[in-house]
């Protein structure tokens, strides 16, 4: 695989490329309420993976804890593409 298939500035321009990283990174974990739930479930996975030995509940908390982080960032991204 050549090395220029990997560079994104092929197939967009600069200022689209800066464009989508800023709008990227402005709606992930937005608010303080998505960070505290984000936090609150990372600290959970944590707990129950170490101090309570049950790596399943631990996984299921650290999926939420992604789910929180980057959905609705990540629909704000679709909305704004789409609208």
């Amino acid at each position: 695989m050549p090395i220029e298939k990997l560079n994104p500035l092929h197939y967009m321009g600069p200022a689209e490329y800066t464009g989508f990283w800023q709008k990227l990174f402005a709606t992930i974990l937005y608010g303080f309420w998505g960070r505290c739930f984000f936090v609150a479930l990372v600290v959970s996975a944590f707990w129950v993976g170490v101090r309570q030995r049950n790596p399943t509940l631990a996984a299921i908390c650290l999926l939420l804890a992604a789910i929180v982080a980057y959905g609705g960032g990540m629909m704000n991204l679709a909305r704004s593409f789409t609208g």
